[in-house]
């Protein structure tokens, strides 16, 4: 995958922090596209092909998440990662809700950022490769996972699962029959970060059962104990 086939979109009212994150961007070899508004965005996004987002949440007129709720209605809607300052839990939430792949929060490390980016984009990038079965990391009858390219395919089929999905779902395949809390899950599978709620592997789940068929039956919730894959 070459990254300066790329292209992101940075989406901030605020042009300092669009300038940095565009020009380490473009060091890293993508093609840079810059919004200071929600609307902007949403028409830069119809007139340009665009891989991936990076979406200020708090913005004036039109916030990050009304632009994220006007794409996910769209069927081919860009990855996304939120940009969000600290304490803005519920945003962070709403944003997975959304199909966010990622968030970071305010203040960044610009290392941090781009290796997020390029997590992302490696993901998304994947749905157009061939898979060979030399790939196949995890079996569990017609659904199976590939870890070589984050990506998962039913009945042949290929799945478009965020990252937290992806990890969940491998996650829970791999420990089949066990029960795990909220907070465990939290603590194995989501990046170190105390932003995350536990709510959060509430919507992910939903939105993973949504996403894998007829095995939605195998992830189970326990009420008051936890969720697990029941073999």
């Amino acid at each position: 995958m070459e990254m300066k086939n790329k292209t992101i979109l940075v989406v901030d009212d605020e042009p300092d922090i669009r300038e940095i994150l565009v020009f380490n961007l473009e060091q890293e070899g993508y093609r840079c596209l810059q919004a200071s508004c929600g609307q902007e965005a949403l028409c830069m996004a119809k007139d340009e092909h665009v891989d991936l987002v990076l979406l200020d949440i708090m913005m004036p007129n039109m916030s990050g998440l009304e632009v994220a709720e006007v794409w996910q209605k769209e069927e081919n809607s860009p990855a996304l990662i939120f940009l969000t300052a600290l304490g803005e839990e519920e945003d962070v939430l709403r944003g997975f809700e959304l199909g966010a792949d990622d968030y970071i929060h305010k203040p960044f490390s610009l290392k941090q950022v781009l290796a997020r980016v390029a997590a992302v984009i490696r993901r998304h990038s994947s749905v157009d490769v061939t898979i060979e079965p030399s790939g196949k990391s995890i079996v569990y009858e017609d659904l199976v996972l590939y870890d070589s390219m984050k990506t998962a395919t039913l009945f042949g089929n290929l799945i478009s699962l965020t990252r937290m999905e992806y990890e969940l779902l491998v996650f829970m395949l791999q420990h089949p029959g066990k029960i795990y809390s909220r907070a465990e899950i939290l603590r194995y599978v989501w990046p170190n970060d105390g932003l995350v709620l536990e709510r959060t592997v509430d919507v992910t789940v939903n939105r993973l059962r949504k996403k894998i068929g007829t095995y939605r039956e195998h992830l189970k919730a326990k009420t008051g104990y936890g969720y697990y894959w029941e073999k």
